[in-house]
């Protein structure tokens, strides 16, 4: 299992300096080397999955600090890798899991890298936690659900209408219910009385018309409209 990630930094020579130091570490693979914030974003938002974001802190546009709200939306393992000692505080302020001073040694990154994958590894091999059974449409049927592949979900006349990569199901639990499950998760959000989505496959959002990778088109709820619209402005990179 290969340990996913980008590298953020304005300098040419410091991305050639983490490229070589990934090239020779096993189990780490890198994805692609951005000079600016904005740029990685585009990119995550293709719907890249990352295990660890490499960053740099004094860079133009945005600062990696500033940055880290953005970035932790895709990624909750950020490494910031800087010249400067005086940003530690501001770092570790915003969760980061990783602070390496430049140059950085093979044996420092090495160290860190096997440190952080060996819980990466853990939380992934604990991935049947995101299994769970719902009662089906018929007596006796039981449907097995991965949080991972639910796009959105719909609660229609008498039942609901799960919406998945694999195929739609129906179930007659209450969409309260599965919000209840949902929650714990934070890549799930209610956005009306009979809708609640996954914003993995959020493909964008026209005023108040959210349209889902799969074609669907929800409109967000009024009693909804405030959070969610405070959900995207903490996560919308401004030029």
């Amino acid at each position: 299992m290969e340990i996913r990630c980008i590298i953020i930094d304005d300098e040419p020579h410091a991305i050639s300096e983490l490229e070589d130091l990934i090239m020779r570490t096993p189990g780490i693979g890198l994805l692609g080397s951005f000079y600016n914030v904005n740029d990685a974003v585009r990119f995550l938002n293709e719907g890249q999955i990352v295990d660890i974001i490499f960053s740099d802190i004094d860079m133009p546009l945005i600062n990696g600090i500033a940055a880290a709200k953005i970035l932790k939306a895709y990624c909750s393992n950020l490494i910031y890798v800087t010249a400067h000692r005086n940003f530690a505080i501001e770092a570790f302020a915003v969760n980061a899991i990783g602070y390496l001073l430049k140059p950085v040694g093979i044996e420092a990154f090495v160290s860190k890298i096997s440190e952080i994958t060996l819980s990466i590894r853990n939380i992934k091999g604990n991935s049947n936690q995101d299994l769970i059974f719902i009662k089906g449409s018929h007596k006796n049927a039981f449907i097995k659900l991965a949080f991972s592949d639910v796009i959105r979900i719909e609660a229609m006349l008498n039942y609901v209408k799960i919406f998945t990569q694999k195929g739609d199901e129906i179930t007659y639990v209450g969409l309260k219910k599965l919000e209840d499950i949902l929650k714990k998760k934070c890549n799930f959000f209610r956005i009306s009385k009979s809708s609640i989505i996954n914003l993995d496959f959020m493909d964008r959002v026209d005023g108040n018309v959210i349209k889902m990778n799969d074609g669907g088109a929800l409109n967000i709820g009024e009693k909804y409209r405030d959070a969610f619209h405070e959900f995207l402005r903490k996560r919308t990179l401004n030029s």
